[in-house]
């Protein structure tokens, strides 16, 4: 596993650590509609988190030309991802603060690697570059 895989998996656990804790603290303090709506806005940031994980792993990857399936299946994870948030944005028990507090997730999730990369090794004594 090369260093970029294990940064990327730390981002995808702690999102998903983040989104949990949100969800039952919006459960707890503002009820089910917030709670939901959570839920709702960090699962599509999630998913499109990791649709452009494999559009960009797909686009770095070294080949010879360009097969249909390359534009094809990623075009269709961002049609399916627009649709679900077109849906959610017309849901009229949508509580918007609570989802854009979930679609914040993988952004937070993102700034805590940062911070964290910044901090030095205990173990080895050294700062990152």
């Amino acid at each position: 596993m090369t260093a970029a895989d294990s940064v990327l998996r730390r981002v995808k656990r702690t999102a998903l650590l983040l989104s949990g804790i949100g969800a039952a603290g919006a459960f707890a303090a503002f009820g089910p509609r917030a709670g939901v709506s959570l839920t709702i806005g960090a699962a599509i940031v999630i998913f499109n988190f990791f649709v452009l994980e494999k559009v960009m792993g797909g686009f770095l990857a070294p080949r010879t030309g360009m097969r249909f399936s390359d534009v094809a299946v990623p075009a269709m994870g961002f049609l399916g991802i627009l649709l679900l948030l077109t849906l959610v944005l017309r849901w009229k028990e949508f509580d918007i603060l609570a989802g854009l507090a979930g679609l914040s997730v993988i952004v937070l999730a993102i700034g805590w690697e940062g911070i964290r990369g910044l901090r030095p090794r205990e173990s080895k004594g050294e700062i990152p570059k």
